[in-house]
């Protein structure tokens, strides 16, 4: 049971119908649990309540020096993927804030939007690993 992922979200339908849950590799189980690190509120987990990223406090600041905040941000996504996923040893984290256009029917909009990109090594296997993300600012949301 020790080497046993599931996939996020757990599909608990399947199980009170008797089927198994989905299971994964370990690879993926690092990239589900790295982006549930990412995405959570400070103070969203109740048992923890420095579990999560500050991206969502930096997410509607527009007056702070942009330079900044992605330090902030990288610093806060090295630090707590480092801390939670402790099947990984994080090497690096990469962070590049780009403006994307989104085309819509009637209009055109610029958001800014975060690559992330966490480097490490695998404990369990000592293999290299990499997990790379986009993240929409104003309001956060998911590529």
């Amino acid at each position: 049971m020790k080497d046993l992922f599931y996939k996020i979200p757990f599909d608990f339908k399947k199980l009170s119908i008797g089927e198994d849950a989905r299971r994964v590799v370990l690879e993926e189980s690092l990239a589900q649990y790295i982006a549930l690190i990412i995405t959570t509120i400070f103070g969203e987990y109740k048992y923890d309540l420095e579990f999560g990223t500050i991206i969502w406090e930096t997410d509607f600041n527009l007056l702070a020096n942009p330079n900044q905040l992605k330090d902030l941000i990288k610093e806060s996504v090295h630090e707590k993927v480092k801390k939670y996923e402790t099947r990984l040893i994080v090497t690096d984290v990469t962070l590049e804030v780009v403006e994307d256009t989104l085309s819509y029917e009637t209009n055109i909009r610029v958001k800014k939007r975060l690559d992330i990109v966490v480097y490490g090594i695998i404990k369990q296997t000592n293999q290299p690993y990499y997990y790379k993300s986009s993240y929409f600012l104003a309001p956060f949301s998911f590529k």
